[in-house]
């Protein structure tokens, strides 16, 4: 760990309970999780299988089991590092009997989801929408929709029940409530049609994943004890049902190391971002925090730059960074060694009106 910096040391042999590293880009947070990893195993006597380290998107995993890897010296059976949704879909695998799903189920991408809803479009509800010609951009608006609403852990019937509760005394409140209502069953359509098939969307299995931690505690217990330390990276970029599941899966033991940024979220709008971070510290009043204020990555000028650009933000919890003196970016014109692009011109208005004629016309 000689390579590290004082606060990346003090956050990779922090030794137990929950632990929030907060850093900017470039701040080496991935980093830390790969080396408290690395840490556990070699010095906390932890068996490799026994920690679950998880990332918002399935190239976050990646990059950080190849990072782990690197690192380790002794046989393993297996790392447990994935994507939120290929944990979820690991652990209803596991547990299919107490979940309550079909052990073949079949996680489906958004492409597979519109090829089952065009196909089966005359079974749909659609009055209130209009199609417009383009019943692709509609349904797939509808499964971008739910997708949010899912990750929210909004639930068919949540959101039906919300519709129902719409007044309707006014028109414009009686056409809003209808197309409410008929998203409603939009929704339940579409979970109906994937269940028929045996198949779960990305969201569906992080729901059926917090309601399986959250509804059976001996089955939380007994994950907990095959995960003795939860690691997560990109924290900030959790939606809400997917950092509920991290909190389930740290309830019994604690051990919770997690990295966030929510200047850098990449997915989520700023304030939830925060709320992340801010739900954390709620959850583990007693939580260790961590700033990682030296910046790997960037030299000085441009961290300059981005922080001008972010100060004004409201509420949020940035952490300030250092780096190395100067920066190939500056202010105003660009340097006068890098050539000026120059747009292109007609060498006459006929070889302009030549262009613009179709082919093969006189």
């Amino acid at each position: 760990m000689t390579e590290l910096t004082t606060a990346q040391r003090r956050a990779v042999a922090h030794a137990d309970g929950p632990l929030l590293v907060l850093g900017g880009a470039g701040s080496g947070k991935t980093t830390v999780l790969a080396q408290r990893f690395a840490w556990l195993v070699a010095h906390e006597g932890a068996a490799p299988e026994s920690i679950l380290a998880l990332t918002p998107f399935a190239a976050g995993a990646v990059a950080l089991r190849c990072a782990v890897e690197d690192l380790l010296d002794r046989p393993y059976e297996e790392l447990v590092i994935h994507s939120v949704r290929d944990f979820c879909a690991r652990l209803l695998r596991e547990e299919t009997a107490e979940a309550g799903v079909d052990p073949f189920f079949a996680p489906v991408s958004r492409a597979d989801r519109l090829a089952l809803l065009l196909d089966r479009i005359d079974d749909l509800h659609l009055r209130s929408h209009d199609i417009g010609g383009r019943p692709a951009v509609l349904l797939a608006d509808v499964i971008d929709r739910i997708d949010r609403l899912k990750d929210a852990y909004v639930t068919a019937a949540d959101y039906a029940a919300w519709a129902a509760s719409l007044p309707a005394q006014e028109d414009a409140e009686r056409t809003r409530a209808a197309r409410e209502a008929e998203f409603a069953q939009l929704y339940v359509d579409h979970d109906r049609l994937l269940a028929a098939d045996g198949a779960l969307d990305a969201g569906e299995l992080v729901l059926r994943a917090v309601a399986l931690l959250r509804d059976r505690p001996h089955v939380r217990a007994r994950v907990a004890e095959r995960y003795r330390h939860v690691l997560v990276d990109e924290y900030a970029d959790l939606g809400f049902a997917p950092a509920l599941l991290v909190e389930l899966l740290g309830t019994d033991h604690e051990r919770l190391t997690v990295c966030a940024d929510d200047d850098g979220a990449t997915r989520r709008m700023r304030a939830a971002a925060t709320k992340n971070i801010r739900d954390f510290g709620r959850a583990h009043p007693g939580a260790e925090m961590v700033r990682l204020e030296r910046s790997l990555r960037c030299p000085q000028r441009v961290l300059d730059a981005a922080g001008a650009v972010l100060a004004p933000i409201a509420d949020r919890l940035g952490t300030p960074l250092s780096g190395a003196p100067g920066g190939p970016c500056a202010s105003g014109a660009p340097p006068t060694s890098a050539p000026r692009p120059r747009p292109w011109r007609p060498r006459s208005s006929g070889s302009c009106a030549a262009a613009a004629r179709p082919r093969g016309s006189a």
